[in-house]
Parts: structure tokens; C-alpha cells; sequence
């Protein structure tokens, strides 16, 4: 059961910040590494949705931990048969400031 991923635009920037952090402070290899990282879940996600963990403050989110540092947030919408991103989540950030 193959879903549709749409991306929002959080989804979008933070992805973006996360490349534009690695560009500047490590090497090509850890850009790659997180874009592996990134589809790899993403294939799994359109495959099956529901394979992640709910997160901790509401259940209608799911959480995919991409590696040590970052978490992708998404929302599955079961009866569209549609998965929307919400945000890739830095763990070192401020926990307070996490929506999901």
C-alpha cells in the first residue's frame, strides 16, 4: 500500500537547515549520509505508514528517528491514504519549542 508523502513548507525548511548545517560544518559524506537517511525513511513511510512510533504529546503524529541527532515528524491521514512531513526535528534543540 503505496501512500502519497506531501511536504509542507516547516518540512521543507528545517530539511533544508539541516543540509545547509552539514554543508558548512562536515563533509559532503554527512550531506549524503542524512539524504540516504532522509529517502530511506521515506520509502518506508509510503510503504508502511504506520511502521514508526507515535509521539509522545499526541497521538496523530508519528516520529521516524533518521539517526542520532535528528527526528522527522510526519501525520498520516489513513482514509486519504496521504502522509504529510511536518518537520525535521534537531533533538538538541529547546523541547519546549517542538509543536508535535
Amino acid at each position: 500500500m503505496a501512500v502519497e508523502i506531501d511536504w509542507s513548507y516547516e518540512a521543507q525548511t528545517t530539511f533544508d537547515k539541516n543540509i545547509f548545517f552539514l554543508q558548512s560544518e562536515w563533509t559532503d559524506r554527512e550531506v549524503i549520509k542524512f539524504i540516504d537517511q532522509t529517502n530511506q525513511a521515506l520509502k518506508r513511510i509510503e510503504q508502511y505508514p504506520e511502521s514508526y512510533p507515535k509521539g509522545n504529546r499526541r497521538n496523530k503524529y508519528r516520529k521516524a528517528r533518521l539517526n542520532k541527532y535528528i527526528v522527522l515528524f510526519y501525520r498520516y491521514y489513513k482514509t486519504k491514504g496521504r502522509v504529510v512531513l511536518l518537520t525535521f526535528w534537531n533533538v538538541k534543540q529547546d523541547p519546549a519549542k517542538l509543536k508535535y
